[in-house]
This record gives structure tokens, sequence and C-alpha cells, in this order.
């Protein structure tokens, strides 16, 4: 196993004891608050995000994710991302397309009225033409930290904008390190 894939797991597993912190620091008050069924606890949404055309480039990413309701304040949920990247360059072979993938676990947590505070770990697995690396594909772990606002409406559906910094120095050194979305969720 790399220490790429350590990081992963260990990154993980701090999202994982932060969760069940969480879980058991509110039991009390979910204890107080009426019984609420399964299907009231799960949400779901879809981000689109990193859009972006700079010289003869444009690139976007596109996630899926869905999760629980632990508490009224607090969600965790799993993630898969997409990233497409188009190049175009003067000839009629020269453009090229690449779609890279990840998936991962965050956890938000209410902080004031529609704020929120967001945690984040993905394992990507991206295309390296703009990295020295032999590997046509390799993966990389992101740990995200950061926040948004969930613009709430009269139904269960919302969108909300986030901001989230990469706190990983080893992916950092390759890639920007923010993170913007703008996300379309249900019961959130």
């Amino acid at each position: 196993m790399n220490k790429n894939n350590n990081d992963f797991f260990r990154a993980l597993f701090v999202a994982i004891l932060l969760i069940s912190f969480c879980t058991n620091s509110f039991s009390q008050k979910k204890a107080k608050q009426d019984a609420i069924g399964l299907k009231d606890r799960l949400w779901f949404g879809i981000n689109v995000g990193n859009i972006g055309i700079y010289g003869n480039y444009f690139d976007i990413n596109m996630s899926l994710m869905g999760g629980y309701k632990i508490t009224k304040s607090i969600n965790a949920g799993l993630i898969l991302h997409g990233f497409y990247t188009y190049a175009w360059n003067p000839g009629p072979s020269n453009n090229k397309s690449d779609f890279d993938f990840g998936f991962g676990a965050l956890s938000t947590v209410r902080i004031y009225r529609n704020f929120f505070a967001q945690i984040e770990v993905d394992k990507m697995y991206i295309d390296n033409n703009n990295v020295i690396n032999p590997d046509p594909k390799s993966s990389y772990l992101f740990t995200y930290l950061g926040g948004g606002y969930n613009y709430s409406s009269s139904s269960r559906w919302s969108s909300s904008i986030t901001i989230l910094y990469n706190l990983n120095p080893e992916s950092n050194q390759w890639f920007f390190p923010l993170d913007y979305r703008v996300a379309f969720v249900y019961n959130f």
C-alpha cells in the first residue's frame, strides 16, 4: 500500500471519528426531537463547480452526493466526482479531452442560520498530462475544509454555494487548492 493510500485512509478515519463524536455529543438532543422517519433524514444532490476557460482549456466538475441527516444541523454523506477537461489546439487532430473521477466522504455542520462548515476527504484519479509522472492516471488525496451558504426555499429543494480549501500539501503542489461549487440539493 503506498503512502497516498495510507494518507487517504487516515483522513477518512479522522472524518469518521469526527462524525461519531458529533453523533454521540448530540444524542441527548436527538432524543428530545420528534421521531423523524428514515425518508426525512436522507438527502441528495448534484454539484457543479470549478468551471474554467483559460487559454485553450475548458474545465468543469460535476458531483453526485447523498447522505443522512444525523441531527437537524449535522449531515454526513458520500460524494462521487467527475471532472472533464477539454483542450483545443490548432490542427485537425491535436484536440484532447480527459475525464477524471473520484469519490469521497463529507460532513456538514450548520453553524449559523443557513451558513454551514464542511469537511470532505476525496480520492481522485487524475490524468497526468500536466504532472510529471509516467502513469496515465494517478490517485491523489484531497482533504477539504471550508463552508458555504444554503439558499432554502418553501419546498424541500434548495441550492447552496460552497468554497473549500485543500489542506493536503502533496496534492496542493500539483493542483489549485480552492474548490468552488454550486449545489442543488433535496432535503439538505
